[in-house]
């Protein structure tokens, strides 16, 4: 029986049925074959959407269900994808809510002592079936917030490379792949394989010029090339070595390239690691080191990182 209030998936199921899927990787850029015609329309699709978010217009259409692109695109991986039962906008709000709360239950001791740790233990963490939560959760804030990448478009250059790691469900690479497509861009996103990565592999499989890397235990350099710019938002405080994550974009980066990063100053509960925040003041450390801050702040003495441009020297 579907009970669509308890869905626990089979994650590695899943990943290994869409791998069989999934098309060989091509070295595609978003401007090929856009056109002028839409070209133009994107622009305008672009500022008529992001007027409306400035104004609070698009927020409000979506709290009111008069805006439902996302939801639909929901109900298709939920149902057609993950062969869930169909739910409407009202079960999303309320499945939401259940998911949620059995969320604040789950514990990790793998995660929240050091003497635990493990690159298994912390992929099993992140493959938990219980944390469907976070499906519902990111794809609605991705629902209010669809331009989030649009205050650090001006580090992109034209024809350049960008890299989403940690992308979950690939708020970054979402936004630059359906609104500036004309910048002719190759974007890669990594992430461990579990059901946010299964999410945003689903939404860019008719997306060429998308990469989804996975990244494997043991492996903090999935990263291949150079780019111009990488994203790791959120991401820092969940990894078991986030100096060597860092020491990774240091070295993939072009020089004179950004790294748009924050680093949440947590407690280690839940999906956050001990290891991160053990090792977080020395990973800043190395930031402060190797790149020049040109956008936000941050210091090394334990406080709260708000997402932040640095530029490698």
């Amino acid at each position: 029986m579907n009970l669509y209030d308890d869905v626990r998936p089979d994650i590695t199921a899943l990943l290994k049925e869409q791998d069989a899927k999934l098309s060989a990787a091509v070295s595609a850029r978003s401007g090929e074959g856009l056109g002028i015609a839409n070209y133009m329309l994107e622009i305008a699709r672009l500022y008529t959407l992001g007027a409306a978010v400035r104004l609070g217009i698009h927020r409000r259409l979506v709290y009111a269900n008069l805006r439902l692109d996302w939801f639909r695109e929901f109900q298709d991986y939920w149902s057609g994808e993950l062969g869930n039962r169909p739910i409407h906008p009202h079960d999303f709000y309320y499945l939401s809510g259940v998911y949620r709360e059995r969320l604040q239950t789950i514990e990790f001791p793998q995660l929240a002592d050091p003497q635990l740790a493990s690159d298994e233990g912390h992929l099993d963490a992140w493959r938990d079936a219980r944390l469907v939560y976070y499906l519902f959760a990111h794809t609605y804030r991705l629902a209010l917030s669809p331009l989030r990448v649009h205050p650090y478009v001006r580090y992109i250059p034209r024809g350049g490379r960008v890299a989403e790691y940690g992308c979950g469900a690939a708020p970054i690479l979402t936004a630059l792949g359906r609104y500036y497509r004309r910048r002719d861009l190759q974007l890669v996103g990594a992430d461990i394989p579990h059901l946010l990565f299964h999410y945003a592999r689903w939404k860019f499989r008719s997306f060429p010029f998308i990469t989804m890397v996975p990244i494997s235990p043991d492996n903090d350099t999935p990263l291949s090339g150079r780019y111009d710019v990488v994203f790791c938002l959120e991401t820092l405080e969940h990894v078991p070595r986030p100096l060597a994550v860092l020491q990774h974009f240091a070295e993939v980066l072009k020089p004179g390239g950004h790294l748009v990063f924050d680093y949440i100053r947590s407690e280690a509960k839940g999906l956050d690691t001990a290891t991160a925040l053990r090792d977080r003041i020395p990973a800043l450390q190395f930031v402060r080191d190797r790149f020049d801050v040109v956008a936000g702040r941050f210091t090394t003495d334990g406080e709260h990182v708000a997402p932040s441009v640095a530029r490698k020297r």
